[in-house]
C-alpha cells in the first residue's frame, strides 16, 4: 500500500513526460497523458488514494479524516511558501543579471573551471535555496566558457558533477528541503543548521573532491 502511494505519482508524471517526448504536438493521446501526468493532478490523485487507504478503509469517520488532513496543512504550508519564495528570488537573480555578474566576477579571477563551476553553483544555492535552479543557472552561465575551452566529453562530465555537487551544499532556511527535514523530524531551526546544513555541505565537498579526482585522471590520460 505504501509503495503504491509512493509510485503512483511517479508513474503518472512519467507517463506525461514520456508522451510529451515521443508523441507529436496535438496528438489526443499526448494531451490525455499530459493531463494525467501534470504534477498537481498526480499529487491530488495520490492524496485521495491516501485518504481512502489510510482513512476510509480503516473505518475513519469523515470528521476524523478532515481533521487529519487539516493537521497536515501547517507543516506543508511553510514548505510551499519557501519553495515559491525561492523560485521567485531565483527569477530575480536571473532577470536582474546578478547571477551573470557573479559568474563574470569569478571568471575574471582566473580560477580553474572545475572550482569555478562548484563555487558559482554553491553561491547560487545558498542565495536562493533551489538546487535545481542553481544547477540550471550555473550551467547556462558557464556554457560559453565550457564550449570555448575545448574540453573532452569526460571533462565536461566532471564539470557537470562539480556543478551538481555545488548545488547540494549549504541547504538552509531558504530551501524547502531544509524545512521538510526539520518539520517532519521535529528539529528546531538551530538543530537543522547544525545537522542538515552541515551534512549537505560535507556531502557537496566530498562529491566535488571525487569529481576533481575524475578530472585529474581524465586530464592526465587525455
Amino acid at each position: 500500500m505504501v509503495l503504491t502511494l509512493i509510485i503512483t505519482p511517479l508513474v503518472m508524471i512519467g507517463l506525461g513526460t514520456t508522451a510529451a517526448t515521443i508523441l507529436p504536438a496535438g496528438d489526443p493521446i499526448r494531451n490525455v497523458l499530459g493531463f494525467i501526468g501534470a504534477p498537481i493532478f498526480a499529487l491530488l490523485v495520490t492524496v485521495l488514494l491516501a485518504g481512502y487507504f489510510l482513512g476510509v478503509r480503516k473505518g475513519w469517520s469523515r470528521a476524523h479524516l478532515s481533521e487529519v488532513f487539516e493537521s497536515a496543512l501547517p507543516p506543508a504550508a511553510i514548505v510551499i511558501l519557501v519553495t515559491g519564495a525561492g523560485g521567485a528570488f531565483a527569477r530575480i537573480l536571473t532577470e536582474s543579471g546578478i547571477g551573470t555578474a557573479l559568474a563574470d566576477t569569478l571568471l575574471a579571477t582566473g580560477l580553474p573551471i572545475m572550482l569555478l563551476a562548484f563555487l558559482v553553483s554553491l553561491a547560487l544555492r545558498a542565495a536562493q535555496g533551489s538546487a535545481t535552479v542553481a544547477i540550471l543557472t550555473t550551467a547556462g552561465l558557464l556554457s560559453e566558457a565550457v564550449v570555448d575551452g575545448g574540453f573532452s566529453p569526460l571533462q565536461v562530465v566532471a564539470i557537470t558533477l562539480a556543478i551538481a555537487f555545488g548545488a547540494l551544499g549549504l541547504s538552509h532556511v531558504n530551501d524547502s528541503g531544509f524545512w521538510v527535514v526539520t518539520r517532519y523530524l521535529g528539529l528546531s531551526v538551530a538543530d537543522g543548521l547544525r545537522s542538515w546544513t552541515v551534512l549537505t555541505t560535507v556531502l557537496g565537498l566530498a562529491g566535488f573532491a571525487g569529481a576533481s579526482v575524475v578530472w585529474a585522471v581524465v586530464s592526465a590520460t587525455g
